[in-house]
């Protein structure tokens, strides 16, 4: 098979069509569309045909799974295989299930049918299913409820049949929502009761319809209702996990907020290791992109691109989304985060007209991003002064540096922590790509624990950030100081040692000027020759080089690597104005801006790295930023 990588196509969506037109003209998938004709394949040939309009998440994911059915015969080491049994399976157990404001069920569509298809057909070889991790993107008001409900329904009845003290979960963010959905599910399986055989069986099992659980007392399995306000996940192991939602900021939404359902997930995944069970999460999208549901849809974006990597087999990843804001104008695209609009013309006609009438109204109120948040399922930064978009801070990630920075022009940013705040070194590098100047972005953070009781894990929950994964990846230092103090003299050594390692030729080094007299700031105008540059922190000074760094960010001339503390720091970062200016501020109490802070002082000096121009006024010596080496070489090679 040939392998495919999308990793660097500046178009994704168009580079995947050519490729498997490639494949089809070559009669590679011959064999499969001959053996394959379930929802699940339908529809991933279907969308790769350009019979829907779909986003590009979903046409990679269209493509992985022609391209896995492939494997099955081609590559022996591929560890999967697609059962038909099991898509039938679970498809007429759904032709039965009512719909709540119906009474009846209702027919699935296509693209509905492709995900049951998908999640329950693809087993392991010991016929566990392939997908312990399932997550699903769509816009509101696309049926989601309904299709929970079947996957719980489904796992409760048919497949822990036969099976004892089996549990199941119902989990929203916070209680009322979990009680909203859960009394959906309660409605189903009551609905289901009215069915003969249906009835017959909750009566062998002695199964019970209660407001916080669903119990067959004959077995003991369980459908719980949680939530990831309320907790409780420690000692579970769920055979099947509906998570709601999942994309929430939770009820106030907070960093904190944020790593609860972060951490709510992760035990419930731990949980299933016993277990071999599965996970839907189903969300839309939500404000806030630093939820572990946005990451991981970005996660699989990244793996789906490389499609001859084997990493993250256990995933599956459905997004029904908008490619762009722009498309909130052209309603003929909103299939793509509305699967829905092709049931027929007639409801396409009846969403189409509401879905405009809303977004009207959100434009004439101001507020168009919650249009676009929910009902064409983008990911926003949605407050009006937001620093960068999340499209700006995306865009500008990249694998690895885009050249060798041994021996390189630096200017460094420096950020001192302040109470529970991080201390941040910004490392900014000119470089020039086909003509155009442009800054490569390094930070390294340094993380105190003074003010979370010495915990690391507290500290995690405060701030919402996965420090220690961080620090796995190179990108911070957690401090092993025994009061939970960030050692200066651990700062300065890394910075210089830094420089050294690399041979970094240092043009200056930029610090906020109320920190001048630190220890570090200190020591590196002392104990170095570099250009030391003290920045004043109000807007006057911070306007230009806070405009200019956002400018360039637009301008596509800023790279920086996939580093969750950055993309943190500047997703939270917002603009405050007053006469003077602008200047980035924080979105919130504990949120963290420290790598801004440190990247925006950097670039008060590396604005004019193109330009010729020199901020230090006061030194006329034409010396003056030479190195003695490079002093003692230019006299060494001087003559009159």
């Amino acid at each position: 098979m040939h392998k495919y990588d999308f990793s660097h196509s500046e178009d994704v969506a168009g580079d995947v069509i050519k490729a498997y037109q490639a494949e089809k003209r070559s009669g590679n998938y011959e064999d499969v569309f001959a053996k394959y004709d379930d929802p699940g394949t339908r529809y991933a040939r279907e969308i790769l045909d350009k019979k829907h309009l779909s986003s590009t998440m979903m046409k990679l994911a269209a493509f992985r799974q022609l391209q896995d059915l492939r494997r099955i015969t081609e590559d022996s080491s591929f560890p999967f295989h697609y059962d038909k049994d099991h898509i039938n399976q679970i498809l007429n157990f759904a032709k039965l299930v009512p719909d709540v404001d119906t009474g009846k069920p209702v027919p699935l569509m296509l693209w509905q049918k492709a995900i049951l298809a998908l999640m329950f057909g693809w087993r392991d070889s010991l016929d566990d299913e392939r997908y312990d991790r399932v997550l699903v993107s769509v816009a509101r008001t696309n049926g989601k409820t309904y299709l929970s409900a079947i996957i719980l329904t489904y796992s409760f009845i048919v497949e822990s049949l036969g099976k004892s003290n089996q549990d199941m979960a119902y989990v929203a963010p916070v209680t009322s929502q979990s009680q909203k959905g859960f009394s959906y599910l309660k409605t189903t399986f009551n609905a289901l009761d009215q069915i003969a055989a249906f009835h017959k069986l909750f009566k062998q099992t002695d199964t019970n319809v209660l407001n916080d659980n669903i119990i067959a007392k004959n077995s003991q399995n369980t459908i719980l209702r949680l939530s990831h306000e309320s907790g409780r996940f420690d000692s579970r192991h769920f055979v099947m996990a509906v998570l709601d939602e999942s994309g929430s900021d939770g009820a106030k939404g907070s960093p904190a907020a944020i790593a609860q359902i972060a951490r709510n997930v992760g035990q419930v995944s731990s949980g299933m290791m016993q277990t071999g069970g599965a996970m839907f999460q189903i969300s839309t999208a939500y404000p806030n992109p630093t939820s572990y549901f946005y990451k991981d849809e970005r996660m699989m974006e990244r793996a789906m691109r490389d499609d001859a990597s084997r990493s993250l087999d256990n995933y599956l990843c459905l997004v029904w989304e908008q490619d762009s804001v722009k498309e909130t104008e052209k309603p003929e695209t909103w299939e793509k985060s509305n699967p829905l609009l092709t049931l027929n013309k007639k409801k396409k006609q009846q969403m189409i007209s509401r879905l405009m009438n809303e977004r009207n109204t959100h434009m004439m109120a101001g507020n168009i991003a919650e249009f676009q948040n929910k009902n064409m399922n983008i990911w926003l930064k949605t407050k009006s002064n937001t620093y960068l978009t999340l499209n700006d801070i995306e865009k500008s990630v990249v694998e690895q540096s885009p050249f060798n920075i041994d021996g390189h022009e630096v200017t460094i940013g420096f950020d001192k922590s302040q109470y529970a705040d991080d201390t941040a070194v910004s490392f900014i590098f000119p470089y020039v790509e086909n003509n155009v100047g442009k800054w490569f972005v390094l930070q390294h953070s340094f993380i105190p624990l003074a003010f979370a009781q010495g915990s690391i894990d507290l500290k995690e929950k405060q701030d919402g950030i996965n420090y220690r994964n961080a620090e796995k990846l190179g990108f911070c230092d957690v401090t092993k100081d025994a009061y939970g103090f960030i050692d200066d003299g651990v700062v300065f050594s890394y910075i210089l040692d830094f420089v050294k390692q690399h041979h970094l030729s240092v043009k200056a080094f930029c610090f906020d000027a109320w920190h001048a007299d630190e220890p570090v700031t200190m020591w590196i105008d002392q104990k170095t020759d570099w250009l030391t540059i003290p920045v004043r922190q109000g807007s006057l000074t911070l306007n230009k080089p806070t405009l200019a760094f956002r400018r360039a960010i637009a301008s596509d001339q800023i790279r920086w690597l996939d580093d969750p503390l950055m993309k943190y720091s500047f997703s939270n970062a917002v603009l405050r104005n007053d006469n003077n200016g602008v200047k980035v501020d924080k979105d919130s109490r504990t949120a963290k801006i420290d790598i801004v802070d440190a990247t925006i002082d950097a670039f008060f000096r590396a604005q004019y790295d193109f330009d010729d121009v020199s901020l230090d006024k006061e030194q006329k010596d034409p010396f003056a930023n030479m190195t003695p080496n490079e002093r003692k070489t230019y006299w060494d090679n001087f003559s009159f």
